[in-house]
């Protein structure tokens, strides 16, 4: 089913403008700079708690780190060994749009760091959880839609995000309560 979802989606529609969207949407820079600008905003907008708003999206950024690209992507490798990425499992039926990562498919480091990020964002303004949602939509079909993941990749990814960020801010909450 995890392959036939892939197929299904990195196969509709390419060759159109939506191939140029989904790469936008995946390339590291544009992602730094969505973060960066949600970050700016949060400080600016909670001028006396900076310092709990920065520490929560850099604890998150650390945790994502520590469990996704250490924990998953290292260690787990070690035990169980590589899963490959879907256009190299699978190269003449999965096509792949942008930059061709060599590591593990399992899980999609994109939707951990972002789902990580937006859950700070949403913790903090309730408010713009739809958006956040939507942009964390939109990286999980790129990221199936340019061949890079397994639709179990990105779920996997989402839940790992949504619990680093929640334990991002309940960290920072204790050690910003406790001043």
């Amino acid at each position: 089913m995890d392959f036939q979802i892939l197929t299904l989606i990195n196969n509709f529609w390419h060759g159109t403008r939506l191939d140029t969207f989904s790469q936008i949407i995946s390339r590291n820079r544009c992602m730094i700079l969505i973060r960066g600008i949600a970050i700016t905003v949060a400080i600016i907008l909670k001028k006396k708690s900076w310092k709990f708003v920065l520490f929560s999206f850099i604890l998150a950024g650390t945790l994502f780190y520590t469990i996704s690209e250490i924990g998953f992507k290292t260690i787990l490798v070690q035990e169980v060994g590589v899963r490959p990425r879907p256009y190299v499992a699978h190269a003449t039926i999965i096509k792949p749009i942008g930059k061709n990562y060599s590591d593990s498919s399992f899980p999609s480091s994109h939707m951990v760091l972002t789902v990580a990020m937006i859950t700070v964002f949403i913790i903090l303004f309730p408010a713009v959880r739809p958006y956040a949602i939507l942009y964390a939509l939109l990286m999980a079909w790129s990221r199936m839609y340019n061949g890079m993941h397994y639709p179990s990749d990105v779920i996997v990814g989402t839940m790992i995000g949504i619990l680093c960020g929640r334990w991002a801010v309940v960290l920072s909450k204790r050690v910003f309560l406790s001043e």
